[in-house]
């Protein structure tokens, strides 16, 4: 892909905050190290993180991530009404990027109001001058980016409250540097316009559906990733769902799809800690399927700790939904959409 060509239609750079996301992870990295929590862990019975979508996704990672190390239950809340546990016991992070996203604060206010400890992760906005105002805990980052371009800057404070709570079961300090040192080696090859992995998938994907599959635990937030950044940057519809759920319903859809036949891409995202049986579902699930693809496509993860191998896929995702975008002509950048629907909720 000719480089002058990528350089006129992303005309706000997408392509230089994918190329620094591996200087980010290690800026946000040593922008935590020292971090101090008054927080009172012991007390701490349940974690309810709140935020929305680029904001959101690094808290359904940490979720994923410490879903078999956290001996309490970790909620993502994407609204602004509270379930009726949350009370005294619960941790509520408040995730906005901006600052000033209108659920995030309205949950924050709420669980406050029930007793609840609160931490928020923020560049700025009411967020921060909530926090500073009412003394609860909070971790200022960089600002100036999109957030779904934010995700080392607002994942990495949400793993370092992990590790103050004690609730993950690797080595923190390995697993960070591990996914670290492969980030910067992927990007070094993703990056490549000329020929890399995600410039062949998005070509491939061109003017299909994608629908993305995989595990229902470790994977199902990278599953998420792939469908937003597709979304967000390519400016196409995609799906997904999780087995072993789709097994159960869905796949029972592809037998009238005689209209989509051809339409339609199928990414699988698979990883070593994958139930066994889910493993198998998965293999019967490209058979069944595979004739009635545009393509299909599997993807292992890469790395040895677990933190590194959910970083590998997303890093393809970002990538390749970036390539997506140029082949389409469109910029990566801009949000038009969901800018206009802010307005017309200002006016409402």
């Amino acid at each position: 892909m000719d480089l002058s060509l990528i350089q006129s239609i992303d005309t706000q750079n997408m392509w230089s905050f994918l190329e620094a996301f591996p200087k980010q992870w290690e800026e946000a990295r040593a922008q935590t190290e020292e971090i101090e929590f008054t927080i009172d862990a012991d007390r701490v019975r349940t974690i309810c993180f709140v935020g929305m979508g680029g904001s959101a996704i690094g808290a359904d990672l940490i979720r994923a991530y410490c879903y078999d190390s956290c001996p309490y239950p970790i909620q993502m809340l994407r609204h602004y009404e509270l379930p009726r546990w949350v009370d005294e016991h619960t941790l509520i992070i408040g995730c906005s990027y901006s600052g000033n996203t209108e659920e995030t604060l309205t949950a924050v206010d709420r669980a406050r109001a029930r007793g609840a400890q609160a931490m928020a992760v923020t560049s700025g906005g009411a967020l921060m001058l909530k926090a500073a105002k009412e003394g609860f805990d909070y971790i200022k980052i960089p600002g100036g980016l999109t957030p779904r371009a934010a995700l080392g800057y607002n994942f990495v404070p949400l793993f370092r409250i992990c590790q103050y709570l004690d609730i993950i079961n690797e080595d923190e300090a390995e697993a960070l540097e591990e996914t670290n040192q492969l980030l910067a080696e992927q990007n070094g090859l993703l990056a490549n316009s000329e020929d890399n992995e995600a410039l062949s998938l998005a070509e491939k994907l061109d003017d299909t559906l994608p629908i993305v599959y995989s595990d229902s635990t470790m994977l199902e937030p990278v599953n998420l990733r792939w469908r937003e950044q597709f979304e967000e940057n390519a400016k196409t519809l995609a799906y997904g769902n999780t087995l072993p759920e789709m097994t159960h319903n869905e796949i029972v859809g592809w037998e009238r799809i005689v209209h989509l036949t051809g339409r339609l891409s199928v990414i699988m995202l698979v990883d070593r800690e994958d139930n066994e049986r889910v493993k198998q579902r998965m293999k019967i699930v490209e058979e069944l399927i595979k004739d009635q693809t545009a393509s299909l496509h599997l993807f292992e993860t890469r790395g040895k700790s677990r933190l590194a191998r959910m970083f590998s896929l997303i890093q393809l995702a970002d990538w390749t939904s970036f390539y997506l975008a140029i082949l389409n002509s469109t910029d990566p950048t801009p949000v038009a959409k969901i800018d206009l629907l802010k307005r017309k909720l200002a006016e409402a």
